[in-house]
């Protein structure tokens, strides 16, 4: 198989790595997990790279980071925020107007990326960087810019590649062979759910939802009750707390880094790299919760007495910080930092905060209702509850959460020709030493034979 490009693109691994066509990356998408430098163990495929480990360069890097989590322009912001009386529809749920290459729930990107290689340990830092322009790529003129705001906003945390133990638990038995060796890149998504989980609840408490939580983790207790006795929000629509950390997990979390990585995975068959998305290892370890240093993270320590007393991840202070205690003095104030990034000095929806997409931009001071005050004051509310019952906010989510890492490494081809069916691995991976590295590829089985693409569409 050949890889298809306009006939006009030059013959740059970059270049090529853009105009590959994107079924063909879905499909060619597999786990490819054999690095080059490693050693497969076992007894009928036991095998020794005879290659030595190879890095990837800063350039493959970037490109891939870019692919999973760069700034791609303006969202578009194309809902209602009110109906035709004038009533709330909610649609100032909305958090940025910074648009990014992988989705999240109402415009929130609470995910950062950090990654790990022979080199170090870093952090990129894109959540406080604004879109300039609806579209941020127009043009291949585009692309050298776009890789540099990667590395124009990448901060090493450490000088050293991350120390995660080779055993369980930090990471899976099957995994211990091969996951963060030598030349390989872990890439490792961290979402914040607190700033969303907040943003959530002015959604839900204000109309015309009026959801009624309830903690069924504490004896089905009630910290909305008054608001509900005063006909501010709806019993028939109540909504049990361990719910709505389940949804929050499942939105915040495991959505935005399964998007984000993704479209590395498929980025790594553009560029003919091996890798694969995978479980993340234990996070208390990997976070810095025990004597291994790990990324670093501050934990925070419930209380004695609190319904939940285990530690969890809350930042990284300075460069990422969740919405909760150290960093606020009360859920109080988190909940107000919250609203004052929409309708403070500079919010999203004051006409100062920054580029967005429509035409007008005193469309959003006329058109989008500010959020009660009494609806600020329900999710404080809550938010208090919380942290005084159980020591901690989110109750049972940890404020920093990980769940997915992904690895590109460039693949062993040889193990794949010896033990496994032509078709293993497609002809950008077979080619990549020679395109990026001016190295030649090893040697390896013939492909199996077939007509190129292209010559397939001409003869149709």
């Amino acid at each position: 198989m050949s890889i298809p490009h306009e006939p006009s693109a030059p013959a740059d691994p970059v270049a090529q790595a853009w105009h590959y066509p994107l079924f063909e990356a879905i499909l060619q998408r597999r786990a490819r997990r054999f690095p080059l430098g490693a050693t497969m163990p076992g007894k009928a495929q036991h095998f020794v790279s005879p290659h030595p480990p190879l890095p990837l360069s800063p350039q493959e890097e970037a490109l891939l980071i870019l692919a999973g989590t760069g700034l791609s322009g303006l969202q578009l912001g194309d809902l209602p925020f009110v109906d035709a009386q004038g009533a709330s529809l909610g649609g100032n749920t909305l958090l940025q107007f910074a648009g990014r290459v992988y989705a999240s729930a109402c415009g929130a990107h609470g995910t950062e990326l950090f990654y790990t290689n022979d080199t170090g340990v870093y952090l990129v830092r894109l959540r406080p960087v604004a879109p300039q322009r609806m579209q941020e790529y127009t043009g291949c003129e585009d692309r050298e810019r776009l890789l540099r705001l990667v590395e124009a906003h990448t901060v090493r945390l450490q000088a050293q590649r991350l120390d995660i133990p080779r055993r369980w638990p930090a990471l899976l038995a099957f995994n211990q062979w091969n996951v963060n060796v030598p030349g390989s890149t872990l890439f490792m998504p961290v979402t914040d759910v607190t700033g969303e989980y907040i943003n959530l609840l002015l959604l839900l408490f204000d109309a015309p939802h009026r959801l009624y939580i309830y903690d069924d983790l504490n004896g089905n207790a009630e910290p909305l009750k008054r608001w509900a006795e005063a006909g501010k929000l709806e019993r028939r629509f109540a909504y049990p707390l361990s719910q709505l950390e389940r949804s929050a997990a499942q939105q915040f979390v495991a959505v935005e880094q399964a998007l984000m990585l993704q479209n590395m995975y498929l980025a790594l068959q553009a560029m003919g790299l091996g890798g694969w998305l995978f479980g993340a290892g234990n996070p208390l370890v990997v976070f810095g919760g025990t004597p291994a240093p790990g990324l670093g993270f501050r934990f925070w320590r419930p209380p004695a007495g609190s319904k939940n007393p285990a530690p969890h991840p809350v930042g990284l202070d300075g460069l990422f910080e969740a919405y909760c205690p150290p960093y606020y003095p009360s859920m109080a104030a988190a909940v107000e930092a919250v609203v004052a990034s929409k309708w403070g000095q500079g919010g999203l929806f004051t006409g100062d905060g920054g580029p967005v997409p429509f035409r007008d931009p005193q469309h959003l001071a006329r058109e989008v209702p500010v959020t009660p005050d009494e609806v600020v004051q329900m999710a404080k509310d809550l938010c208090t509850y919380i942290y005084q019952t159980y020591g901690r906010f989110p109750a049972q989510l940890d404020a920093m959460n990980m769940c997915l890492w992904l690895q590109a490494h460039h693949l062993e081809t040889a193990y794949y020709d010896r033990f496994l069916q032509p078709g293993a691995y497609h002809e950008a991976i077979a080619t990549h030493l020679q395109r990026w590295h001016a190295a030649p590829s090893p040697p390896r089985e013939p492909p199996t034979p077939g007509v190129p693409c292209r010559k397939r569409l001409d003869k149709a």
